[in-house]
């Protein structure tokens, strides 16, 4: 059996052909490593990245870089190329036709049994880092991806694997930080190119045989195969479905690719709003210039309202190289970080609290983003409610707020929008309402009503 760690506080099993059924944290054997003296450890390196050789060869090459903290060892991944001696195929006539089961994986979290991993994760408050795990779950769409694509002898072929979008992440459950976690996943649907993978986050409520499972996140992301060589789309292996289940969770891939592709054609920069949000704006322009009177009672402005530019809270990043993926472009799981981190602290400042991560709305990845470049993420929060204070007490705790990417490139003096996302967070009290007072926020504010619906949609097709 083929043991290496998969990414932070990971360790990868299955057998050397690459047709391992999970990718399982021993936490045992983690504690036995950073019991060892330095001296034992570092003599035991040389062995330990032998035995990894042939999976950094199927994963593009993962080398695990032991450090010395003041009380243990942390491991830290580091993305490397893939070796010139690596052999790769483009031969459309090795498709291999592949199950579902073929492309399962998992990662365990075990943040109960390993402070050194926990103390990665968790926050000010002690409870779990969402953007951390946004960043596992990346990595661990990837892992399954590359499976499903890789041929009958377990090799990868000429093509490279990138995240294009994320459909939906649903946290049901809050995050402990005194528990173990699983994540797993597998593949649900797949195109001439294109992959769908569905992954769900358990808590694991015992670690003896048969201990069970309740589900605390689930994910949808789509995957995209290009050839290395000329970047265009790669053909990849079929996948068969086996039984009902498998085919349900087909066509309802297929009903959610229908569905998004129809809210891109009335996209607002294509079509203006419909007659519901046309009444919606009205309604919130008649409001809003009440607010803007000088006869307003401007006490009492701050307890009733805010407005959407007020909530503007903007970061800016350098992305270093130690955030690249294999393929020397900036991880993708690292943007989606950083952006959750910036949509929290957004969050807080809104609500007055420490509010509870619930969703990730539907998003695409649009524009690669360089080593070097220079990040600004500029987040607002953009929905809360349509109502008015005449026509409800305020009771409503959910909010969405966005997050909008922009690569800065200072040779070229260019500005370009990568990706926007949108979070959706739950406050313990009502929460202010958001109102827009010019037409682009209007448009932002009917942008996310329109997420916040197609989220809904996919998290409740999911559960058919």
């Amino acid at each position: 059996m083929l043991r290496a760690f998969f990414g932070r506080g990971f360790i990868v099993r299955g057998p050397i052909n690459y047709t391992t059924k999970s990718l399982r944290f021993l936490s045992t054997e983690f504690k036995d490593t950073i019991s060892k003296s330095d001296n034992s450890t570092k003599q035991n390196i040389p062995d330990f990245k032998s035995e990894m050789e042939h999976w950094e060869k199927m994963l593009k090459r993962y080398p695990v870089l032991p450090s010395e903290t003041s009380s243990d060892i942390s491991y830290y991944k580091k993305f490397d190329t893939l070796p010139e001696s690596f052999e790769t195929t483009n031969s459309k006539d090795q498709l291999v036709l592949k199950t579902i089961s073929d492309s399962y994986c998992e990662l365990w979290l075990p943040f109960r049994d390993a402070p050194s991993l926990l103390n990665q994760y968790v926050n000010q408050q002690g409870e779990i880092r969402v953007g951390k795990i946004l960043e596992d779950l990346d990595r661990l769409a990837g892992a399954i991806a590359y499976k499903h694509t890789s041929d009958i002898d377990g090799q990868i072929k000429n093509l490279v694997i990138v995240t294009a979008a994320v459909d939906r992440i649903d946290i049901h459950e809050y995050l402990d930080s005194d528990c173990i976690y699983k994540a797993s996943g597998h593949v649900v649907h797949v195109g001439y190119s294109s992959i769908d993978i569905s992954l769900v986050l358990n808590k694991v409520l015992s670690t003896e045989e048969g201990s069970s499972e309740k589900p605390c996140l689930t994910a949808r992301f789509t995957m995209v195969a290009r050839n290395r060589d000329t970047g265009k789309a790669e053909q990849i292996n079929p996948l068969m479905l086996s039984s009902e289940k498998e085919r349900i969770a087909f066509k309802t891939s297929e009903l959610i690719k229908r569905e998004k592709s129809l809210l891109n054609k009335k996209g607002l920069e294509k079509t203006p709003p419909n007659f519901v949000e046309s009444r919606i704006m009205h309604k919130i322009w008649i409001e809003a210039k009440k607010y803007t009177n000088n006869d307003y009672n401007s006490s009492s402005m701050n307890k009733d309202f805010v407005w959407l530019d007020d909530t503007t809270m903007s970061s800016v990043h350098v992305c270093f190289p130690s955030e690249r993926n294999i393929h020397h472009k900036v991880f993708g799981g690292f943007l989606m970080r950083v952006g959750h981190e910036l949509a929290y602290a957004n969050a807080c400042m809104y609500s007055g609290a420490n509010p509870i991560s619930k969703s990730l709305d539907d998003f695409s990845f649009t524009k690669p983003v360089n080593v070097g470049s220079i990040l600004r993420l500029t987040s607002q929060v953009i929905y809360s409610s349509d109502l008015d204070s005449t026509e409800q007490s305020h009771d409503d705790k959910h909010f969405q707020v966005s997050v909008k990417v922009d690569v800065l490139d200072p040779t070229k003096q260019t500005i370009e929008t990568t990706n926007t996302f949108y979070f959706t967070f739950e406050s313990n009290s009502p929460v202010r309402r958001v109102i827009p007072r010019t037409y682009d926020d209007m448009i932002k504010y009917i942008e996310g009503r329109r997420r916040s619906q197609i989220g809904s949609f996919i998290s409740n097709a999911q559960q058919i």
